[in-house]
């Protein structure tokens, strides 16, 4: 039977955080030492979940990292949308302050798609359609990427969207 995982938030900050690929093990213990303080994990808690880390699939980790109009393929996005996924990874970064991750603007490219955003006319209220397609692909994106770390470190089992989580 495998080990119940512990800390699981911690752990989870701590892959994204490497997942940037600009953190070190060292910068990682700092970064959780400021918000979980006392209760940090301890240096040799993160060299185990680095390893962990190492074997996710690399397709899988890049979209966690900032998003690259160069990487459309592993989004998933089809070239001749690239114009559009640049829009709206710049309204993302308008609307909320903070540079979108592969993953968001693969989900809002989703969204935009499944929207009436095409046929915005100036009457419309824009900001609360912004603001709802945001929400909806941070939902989506949020979900996968808590699915691929439950999948990828044996945390819990896939769980079906349609059933009751309850």
């Amino acid at each position: 039977m495998a080990k119940i995982k512990e800390n699981i938030d911690q752990m989870k900050e701590a892959y994204h955080l490497w997942s940037e690929r600009i953190h070190t093990q060292k910068t990682i213990l700092q970064e959780l030492k400021e918000k979980y303080r006392r209760n940090t994990v301890s240096a040799r808690t993160i060299s185990r979940w680095i390893k962990e880390f190492d074997s996710v699939p690399f397709s899988e980790s890049e979209q966690d990292k900032k998003y690259e109009w160069r990487s459309l393929t592993k989004y998933e996005i089809p070239w001749q949308d690239g114009k559009l996924a640049n829009y709206l990874n710049s309204e993302y970064y308008h609307q909320t302050g903070t540079m979108a991750t592969g993953r968001q603007v693969k989900w809002l490219w989703r969204a935009w798609h499944s929207s009436d955003g095409a046929n915005l006319t100036p009457r419309d209220d824009i900001k609360r359609f912004w603001t709802d397609l945001i929400n909806q692909a941070n939902a989506e994106a949020e979900w996968e990427y808590n699915n691929s770390i439950d999948l990828s470190f044996n945390i819990k089992r896939r769980i079906n969207r349609d059933s009751n989580d309850s």
